[in-house]
């Protein structure tokens, strides 16, 4: 057959193309091989490496709180961790975080694990309209012993939309405080609840009670029959 002849004849080109394309799917899975490889090896990295970060937030309770977070946001633990909280402008006035040990001795943060701190008052973090700046560092190392860095500025102007900053006056303390004593008075005016005691020995008596009612109404109606 004209086909059969042809390869007959040309067998070591056909050989040569055969090779040339098996090299190709062998270089070819290879390569898919390394890849598949490198992927799981970047996962399995990602899966032990803590991700610490630092934000503000709007305290739940008091809206005219700023809190900073610092949040470990892996399901990996972290070790070793210390921070340290700079203040860029010249308010708030009263800063309590310069060089602070507790920002500085955290140590160890849990999967998933948030500190939360009072960063300042609304109205003090401002000055003729300008809202303070912070910068802070965080130093971390994951359980196999790899260092990380968490190194950001904290602006304000990320949760001033979610709050109204306002001062409260002296008449909003005092209105607070009546309310706290109306609360206190109404838990006062409670009295104590009369509880009567039914000891075993109650129970007994009651027993031979009922028993000798029993006892005298059979007596009675036996009585009755008789008659």
């Amino acid at each position: 057959m004209p086909i059969i002849d042809t390869l007959n004849d040309n067998a070591g080109a056909v050989t040569g193309v055969a090779t040339a394309a098996l090299l190709l799917v062998t270089a070819f899975y290879a390569w898919t091989t390394h890849r598949l490889f490198k992927e799981a090896k970047v996962t399995r990295l990602l899966a032990g490496e803590p991700r610490v970060v630092a934000y503000l937030r709007v305290n739940e309770v008091h809206s005219n709180i700023v809190q900073m977070h610092i949040a470990n946001l892996s399901t990996a633990a972290a070790i070793g961790v210390s921070a340290q909280l700079e203040r860029l402008t010249d308010w708030p006035t009263e800063f309590y975080f310069e060089n602070s040990k507790i920002l500085r001795d955290i140590s160890y943060l849990r999967p998933h694990e948030v500190l939360k701190f009072d960063l300042g008052v609304g109205p003090s973090l401002f000055r003729d309209k300008e809202p303070a700046r912070f910068r802070i560092k965080i130093g971390y190392v994951s359980l196999d012993g790899r260092a990380f860095k968490f190194d950001r500025e904290l602006y304000i102007e990320s949760v001033e939309g979610h709050s109204h900053f306002r001062i409260y006056s002296i008449d909003d303390v005092a209105r607070r405080l009546e309310d706290i004593a109306k609360t206190l008075q109404s838990f006062a005016g409670f009295k104590r609840m009369q509880v009567d005691t039914f000891t075993s020995q109650d129970r007994r008596k009651e027993r031979e009670l009922r028993a000798r009612e029993r006892k005298e109404l059979q007596q009675s109606r036996n009585e009755t029959k008789g008659n």
